[in-house]
């Protein structure tokens, strides 16, 4: 077996435990415990610099602390809005939001027809509904009617500028990240200490961003697909980052209070960058989305009728949402961040064949895409998407405990590694593997991406061949393809779930019990 770049560290010191005979008889094991040697019962077996990422920090405050109940402080009516869905409420509601400084801006019941953005730019801010079949967003255009805009696709060809992004209700910020300090030495993947050249603009509890960026060799790239990134001749030049707190500083050496998910080496140009964003603390809740039952355009032709986005913001969070007829549902670019209990639907009007997709009707349920850390979790998409859950140049992002008609894990190719999908009912389970992704960008999975308890009506077999490298990892899949772990190299559980059911509520138990 052959020790590909990433894992070379990683193998070495982080998987002795298993090596031996232990790696031979592990199918075996594994089925009679009824839990996976990458974990065990507690987490006994895990390793921080193991081929099993920490996906325990992702979502609002790391699952730290629960998403908050703000206090009402405006109600939208107090602004002009009527919510009956003639009268257009636009202005009204964003007029609510600009005169509140804090608090929850109100939506009694009702329908309330939206024309335009609407904007959450500031902390501290709750657009809240009395429920998602009570308080109902009513948009009759797209966005592709109301600001026009054309983009193209990754081998030139036009298409709707609403395809990729954009959305009706927004949370937007800056994360006002700047380098503060440089990286002066390589430290290993699950390492939590970094040498920099001077300590003297970093404190104690203080946020930063770990950055490295890419080569002219696409090096990163490479060590990111563990030595297998297939065909980069079009590779963008993107580099990673990881969201930690100093712990302490002992001279130039800072301490970080997690593993780092990739080294710091020289040609990499390793940075520790302040992390200030401008918007914590927004969310989106209690909410219904609705758009028209016009049918689905066809991939690259959607005409912006997409729901929400969170852009560069920390700390946010959507909850107990309804999104009916929608292009798009979610599009995420930020850090930690939960999307917690959406329903996704779409009248039988809008279906279409897109591909072997019979019956879609839309383009990505959500998306996490230049984003770390996300927790999205209990969703129902009750539809089918051409990339129902996606992940694109992002890291760390969980989806956890949901459904949906007919579940595929689009990966974008860019990179997407150490991303988890867990407890997750595919239901048709006819497209799992299905994805996406512009020529010449490398695999569609880079390393450490984990798929966890995945079930469905039909047995789930593997990826297609070059879909990702081997340093993926399979555990309780719903399949008869026969088990394949290597402790160097591929690592499929098939046979039916394990315990813990849900990787990342446990991974995050034993953190904080830790603490």
């Amino acid at each position: 077996m052959t020790l590909v770049a990433r894992e070379r560290p990683a193998i070495l010191n982080g998987m002795k435990c298993f090596v031996a005979a232990i790696v031979f008889a592990l199918p075996l094991l594994a089925s009679a415990a009824g839990t996976s040697l990458l974990w065990g019962e507690h987490g006994e077996s895990w390793q921080p610099n193991g081929r099993l990422p920490d996906f325990s920090y992702a979502g609002y405050h790391r699952g730290e602390a629960p998403i908050p109940s703000v206090a009402q402080t405006a109600s939208v009516k107090d602004f002009g809005a009527v919510g009956d869905g003639v009268a257009d409420d636009t202005h009204a509601i964003q007029a609510a939001i600009d005169a509140t400084p804090h608090g929850a801006v109100w939506l009694p019941p009702g329908r309330y027809k939206i024309t335009d953005y609407i904007w959450i730019r500031k902390p501290g801010i709750a657009l809240r509904g009395a429920g998602a079949d009570k308080s109902v967003l009513w948009f009759p255009r797209g966005l592709d009617e109301i600001h026009p805009r054309e983009m193209h696709e990754s081998r030139g060809l036009p298409t709707s500028g609403y395809s990729f992004d954009g959305a009706f209700v927004a949370i937007t910020g800056d994360y006002r990240a700047r380098p503060i300090a440089h990286i002066v030495a390589t430290a290993k993947r699950g390492d939590r200490s970094v040498e920099v050249d001077s300590a003297e603009a970093l404190r104690p509890g203080q946020l930063v961003f770990v950055q490295v960026h890419e080569d002219a060799a696409q090096s990163l790239k490479q060590y990111l697909y563990s030595g297998d990134a297939g065909d980069i001749s079009h590779g963008k030049k993107l580099g990673s980052k990881l969201l930690a707190h100093v712990v302490a500083i002992t001279g130039n050496r800072v301490k970080l209070d997690r593993p780092l998910r990739f080294e710091t080496r020289s040609a990499w140009t390793p940075t520790l960058d302040r992390f200030s964003p401008t918007v914590t603390e927004s969310g989106i809740e209690d909410l219904g989305f609705d758009f028209p039952a016009r049918k689905y355009a066809g991939h690259f032709k959607e005409n912006g009728a997409n729901a929400i986005e969170l852009r560069e913001v920390s700390n946010c969070w959507v909850k107990n949402v309804r999104i009916h007829n929608a292009d798009m549902g979610f599009t995420i670019v930020g850090c930690q961040n939960t999307v917690d209990g959406v329903v996704i639907t779409a009248d039988a009007a809008r279906e279409t064949k897109a591909g072997t997709i019979s019956d879609c009707t839309g383009h990505h349920a959500f998306q996490c895409k230049f984003a770390e850390d996300n927790l999205v979790e209990h969703f129902d998409i009750e539809t089918c998407y051409v990339h129902d859950l996606s992940v694109e140049h992002a890291s760390g992002n969980v989806y956890a405990n949901g459904r949906g008609r007919d579940v595929c894990f689009d990966h974008h190719e860019d990179t997407p590694y150490d991303n988890l999908y867990t407890a997750i009912d595919c239901g048709r389970a006819t497209r799992v593997w299905a994805s996406s992704g512009g020529a010449g960008l490398g695999r569609h999975s880079a390393s450490g991406e984990t798929f966890w308890n995945i079930t469905g009506r039909a047995p789930i077999g593997p990826p297609p061949k070059g879909w990702g490298p081997k340093t993926m990892n399979f555990v309780g899949i719903a399949s008869k393809t026969l088990n394949n772990v290597e402790a160097f190299g591929a690592w499929w559980e098939g046979g039916g779930p394990v315990e813990p059911r849900d990787l990342h509520a446990a991974q995050l138990r034993r953190r904080l019990a830790a603490k």
